[in-house]
């Protein structure tokens, strides 16, 4: 195939007889060649690949090929025109012949005219790459975020999601810098070594902070917990996660006051969510009742308290046990059930209430600690 081709150029170069108007028209027949392919890659896409895609479960595909459909025609030019002055420029450079037919003030400027031409080119085609990757990472990002329902108003992911893309977008952009300095014969080691040594000493410097980032990313990503959820930490405290950012977690506790942990130790702490996987919580009250009291019914009592309360949850049935032997009395335990989380304090205070005005009614005693003092006289 490759004689064909040169057997090709031999004779329209013998039929033309003019060295640099050969070399021209087969720059232009490879232009017109990479054209014709950017043709029948865009009918391709169009007619076969996109209908296919559009058969598929995900809509990503969908938006990659609607992207390299637009993307096409400007890319084939200027692949186009990168090839077929890659052609000219060598021909120019390795035609003896062209010494001898032009000046050497007209030929020195072909060849320079040439070269600059390819560098333009060359540095084209390397930034509609960076250009073609970064695009097609936006829409990967864009997708992740409409399927897992990301919004700026109700997740924090949707702040790292900007990041996340300006730092692709840098990496790319410093990987096509590299590309094109190493085709001008520059030598990027010593600059890769810089770049190196520069980002080391960033990170040691900021280690925390880049610590905490990371665990931030960590966190938005595992998801252990999310904003409105209430966790434990493990110091005791007991809040509501406000905010998860990019470098602390806030959480509001039950005095309105913000608590600010760092994601790093949040990342390394064992934290007790008590939303997750639902808002269902259990509600517990502990009440101590005298040994001459009637176990039995103090039980059915404590039991149709939690029954009657409106935010019970009905489908659980509450349950009694008793749980220890005290001085004075028997230590029982109410096991209830309530479908939010947030309505646990209060469901424990009106069954403590109801506990108090039952047991009174029904001449069930909860015992009292007792001190007697015996008064020796002299």
């Amino acid at each position: 195939m490759n004689s064909q081709i040169l057997n090709f150029f031999d004779y329209l170069e013998k039929v033309i007889n003019n060295v640099i108007l050969t070399d021209i028209l087969i720059s232009i027949f490879i232009l017109a060649l990479v054209l014709i392919s950017g043709k029948i890659f865009n009918l391709i896409l169009r007619l076969i690949l996109k209908p296919l895609f559009k058969k598929t479960q995900t809509k990503l595909d969908d938006l990659i090929i609607n992207v390299l459909i637009k993307f096409d025609n400007r890319a084939f030019w200027v692949i186009g025109l990168y090839f077929s002055s890659n052609y000219f420029m060598n021909q120019v450079e390795s035609e003896k012949r062209l010494k001898k037919i032009l000046s050497p003030e007209t030929y020195n400027f072909l060849v320079g005219a040439s070269v600059i031409f390819y560098d333009i080119l060359f540095i084209a085609v390397v930034s509609l790459c960076v250009f073609l990757l970064s695009k097609l990472f936006n829409i990967s990002m864009d997708y992740y975020a409409d399927k897992k329902e990301i919004k700026k108003e109700t997740s924090t992911l949707y702040d790292f999601i900007p990041l996340l893309r300006k730092v692709v977008l840098i990496i790319l952009i410093t990987i096509g810098i590299l590309i094109i300095l190493n085709h001008f014969k520059v030598n990027v080691s010593g600059l890769i070594v810089s770049l190196g040594v520069g980002s080391l000493a960033i990170a040691l410097a900021a280690q925390e902070t880049l610590a905490n980032m990371i665990a931030g990313f960590v966190i938005l990503i595992d998801r252990p917990f999310r904003e409105g959820d209430r966790i434990k930490l493990p110091t005791g405290e007991v809040g509501d996660i406000y905010k998860i950012g990019m470098r602390s977690t806030k959480i509001l506790d039950f005095d309105n006051n913000l608590i600010i942990v760092p994601n790093s130790i949040l990342v390394k702490s064992t934290i007790q969510n008590m939303t997750y996987p639902d808002y269902v919580s259990r509600v517990f009250v502990d009440v101590e009742v005298s040994f001459a009291s009637d176990i039995n019914k103090a039980k059915q009592i404590l039991i149709d308290i939690a029954k009657a309360h409106p935010l019970n949850l009905k489908s659980f049935e509450p349950l009694v046990y008793l749980i220890d032997f005290k001085s004075n009395g028997v230590l029982m335990r109410l096991i209830a059930r309530t479908d939010d989380y947030r309505n646990v304090y209060q469901i424990q205070s009106d069954m403590r209430e109801e506990i108090l005005r039952r047991f009174k009614g029904n001449n069930i005693e909860i015992p009292y600690s007792q001190v007697v003092i015996h008064n020796k006289g002299n």
